[in-house]
């Protein structure tokens, strides 16, 4: 009996262990996968919580750089007291003459856009060289009223001498806007 009784309580021992072992093996992925999930999710909170922190950071930043373009699209600067088709065409007209270019065709549309205020939009086409097409640019850009050039295409010219300079038609499409209202 003592050989028999002797086997029993190492039997239960091994039976016990070997129980424990097959659910630590069973419990052990859905316990590691849970903690897994956890990681990730704490990574991608913590990464969202870094954009977050940087772009509170740059907040100031971001306030000059607005009040900077504010600045440069003031509606005082944009929108010319006074301005008609007729003065358009003419500051348009110089700009291009100024530089060495012949204006072709020019049609301006005007388009209200409330409170006396109007949209003026003309469509211009000029032959001239390119360091006069150059030219003409940078003066539309430079002169009051403020121009703003929407479109532009460049094309050979229908007509050119043989032996003269090269030259190109530009068509641009430029808005103005004008304030009518009387203050």
């Amino acid at each position: 009996m003592t050989a028999g009784t002797h086997l029993r309580p190492g039997f239960v021992l091994a039976l016990m262990l070997g129980f424990g072992a097959v659910a630590v093996y069973m419990l052990t992925p859905p316990l590691v996968e849970r903690v897994s999930d956890a990681l990730e999710r704490r990574q991608a909170r913590s990464t969202q919580l870094a954009v977050a922190r940087a772009t509170a950071g740059q907040r100031e930043e971001l306030a000059r750089r607005v009040g900077a373009m504010e600045h440069v699209v003031d509606e005082q600067a944009l929108f010319q007291k006074g301005l008609n088709v007729g003065a358009l065409q003419a500051t348009i007209s110089m700009a291009v003459q100024g530089s060495g270019g012949v204006v072709r065709s020019m049609d301006t549309a005007t388009e209200g856009i409330g409170n006396g205020r109007q949209r003026l939009t003309s469509r211009v086409a000029i032959d001239a060289t390119p360091e006069a097409i150059q030219n003409a640019l940078t003066q539309l850009e430079a002169g009051r009223p403020r121009l703003l050039i929407q479109a532009m295409h460049l094309h050979p010219a229908t007509t050119q001498a043989p032996d003269g300079p090269v030259v190109l038609t530009l068509e641009l499409e430029i808005d103005a806007y004008a304030d009518l209202a009387a203050h």
